[in-house]
């Protein structure tokens, strides 16, 4: 969390590109332009970057479709400020050629089926930007949704791009973002407990991000 207040403080007028690419949020716009932001849907919507993405997306004044296997974390995807909550099992089955078009556009954080889920049920000219593979690393898909939609996959690499970038877009996403909430979902531990927990969270029964001390 300290990383994303550091960026704000430090960011200078000069990002070096003449446009943001929010792109965990699935929005393109000129830097300190208005965004238009309608239906947009987030899978893996407790995880890091999931609930980063509702908090930002609803600031924007989405209406945010939060896709969940942690249905015990409702209330907290709602404090978040998502409207509307799914199970993530929804998005699990075997994939349509075509949905019916659900969200404008889409952050998932899973990948497989669920990605595959999330393109079929894009509206035309949705854009879906992809940065996980938790649920797989396979796309079960075909170009149908692409050539009848014209819809747009985007690969979020957020390794490769400079550090002067990366400061931009994080002082920009953290100007969205409530710590307040965040933070009550953190649990700080050492390296000793992280193995200790680790297990847990290889299966999915963590509800909490966790922060590793190294001093601790």
């Amino acid at each position: 969390m300290i990383s994303l207040r550091n960026a704000r403080e430090s960011h200078g007028s000069d990002c070096g590109q003449g446009q943001i690419d929010a792109f965990p949020l699935g929005i393109t716009g000129a830097a300190g332009g208005t965004f238009t932001c309608s239906e947009r849907g987030v899978t893996g919507a407790t995880g890091g970057v999931g609930s980063i993405a509702v908090m930002a997306l609803s600031k924007l004044g989405c209406n945010v479709t939060a896709v969940t296997g942690k249905m015990k974390q409702s209330e907290y995807l709602k404090e978040l400020g998502a409207k509307n909550i799914i199970d993530r099992k929804e998005l699990e089955v075997e994939p349509k050629l075509l949905g019916k078009g659900t969200w404008d556009g889409v952050v998932d954080t899973v990948g497989g089926n669920i990605l595959a889920n999330a393109i079929s049920q894009t509206k035309h000219s949705g854009i879906i930007a992809a940065c996980g593979n938790a649920s797989g690393n396979k796309l079960n898909t075909s170009v149908i949704p692409f050539i009848l939609r014209g819809i747009k996959l985007w690969g979020v690499d957020s390794v490769a791009i400079s550090k002067k970038r990366k400061e931009f877009i994080w002082g920009e996403v953290s100007k969205l973002i409530d710590f307040k909430i965040l933070e009550k979902s953190i649990k700080t531990v050492s390296l000793t407990e992280l193995l200790n927990i680790f297990p847990s969270m290889l299966e999915g029964k963590l509800s909490n991000k966790i922060l590793v001390d190294v001093n601790k």
